[in-house]
């Protein structure tokens, strides 16, 4: 099990040569064994999780948009402005807004102390990026930045077309993503609803608050069919519960971010006390239940990647799952070849 303390990571200072943009970053992923800008296919983690401190007056980094990659803000503290192509929002603590591949978006603090987000991100393997405000594009890779000066299609590709000859011209295309309107995809987690659960049994209870749903992802959706790379879900389990059996997923990652409380994280290693601030990331394999050990109700956040199939198994039941369509069943021993012939 991977576990950090939040209070105990560096603040690395970014800034441009005259502080226009300029925040201080916890790279919670990259101390949780990630490798920056690099997904599951070069090793890294589905998504990749910081914390950003933006000092009054500062932005983020400048108006852009990226042409694959998602992105979603949590604000902590203080008070920000979205600037987006269609619209300039106000946004306070508990905030939440989602940017889809397409959408140009900046973050500014625009309050009187530091500005503190939750980002999530993911990984895809190439990205684009434009800026509006400056005409550059990007790339990523190799991490160049360049502006665009029109050619040919085959320019430089064979020999020069003869006196005459018409140039290659391919077929015009989207210049951007079509995207939902902003306001689809901001909401603010106190005016959320708590979604409360039991078992029959009450062994198992708690109380979710789907934030990627009510920024407009479909639920355990993969992207494509309607769901973001990754969701984000706060939660609440009340003393002496866990919010679910002792499991196992064969594809999925699940990320815990513990806001208030005690708990015991249980995994095959054996049991963990976490508070207030840690971190704790089970990758696929590994398997884990939390329970609230503490006197007040556990507060956490939850963030789980959207693979298009995953089989999950629960050690204490010897049951197993799988993802679509859902079903939960015990496993009956067959010769490989009964009923084929």
């Amino acid at each position: 099990m991977k576990h950090i303390q939040l209070s105990t990571l560096p603040w690395e200072e970014h800034h441009s040569p005259t502080f226009k943009f300029h925040s201080f970053c916890r790279n919670v992923s990259l101390a949780l064994g990630g490798i920056r800008n690099t997904g599951l296919w070069g090793g890294g983690h589905p998504f990749d999780v910081q914390i950003r401190r933006v000092p009054p007056g500062a932005a983020v980094c400048p108006l852009h948009l990226h042409l694959a990659q998602s992105e979603l803000f949590l604000v902590r503290t203080g008070h920000g402005t979205v600037r987006t192509d269609a619209v300039i929002q106000a946004v306070k603590p508990g905030d939440f807004f989602y940017h889809p591949p397409g959408e140009p978006h900046q973050l500014i603090n625009s309050g009187t102390t530091d500005l503190e987000v939750l980002i999530i991100a993911d990984n895809p393997q190439l990205d684009a990026f434009f800026y509006p405000d400056s005409n550059k594009w990007g790339l990523r890779p190799p991490g160049k930045f360049f502006r665009i000066t029109e050619c040919d299609y085959l320019d430089g590709e064979d020999a020069a077309p003869g006196p005459g000859a018409a140039g290659y011209k391919p077929s015009p295309g989207a210049t951007s993503a079509v995207v939902t309107p902003f306001s689809e995809r901001l909401g603010s987690i106190d005016a959320m609803p708590w979604e409360t659960y039991d078992s029959p049994g009450q062994k198992f209870r708690g109380a979710s608050k789907p934030i990627s749903v009510r920024a407009g992802a479909q639920m355990n959706t993969p992207t494509g069919l309607g769901g973001h790379p990754f969701d984000l879900e706060f939660g609440r389990i009340p003393p002496g519960y866990s919010c679910c059996p002792f499991h196992l997923h064969a594809t999925q990652w699940e990320f815990y971010i513990f806001v208030s409380g005690q708990a015991t994280v249980r995994t095959a290693e054996g049991l963990t006390a976490v508070t207030s601030g840690d971190v704790v990331l089970h990758p696929p394999g590994e398997a884990h239940q939390f329970t609230n050990t503490g006197t007040e109700d556990l507060l956490y956040f939850l963030i789980a990647d959207n693979p298009p199939f995953d089989v999950f198994h629960y050690p204490d039941s010897n049951k197993w799952g799988i993802s679509s369509p859902r079903k939960i069943f015990r496993a009956t021993d067959f010769n490989y070849w009964d009923g084929e012939e």
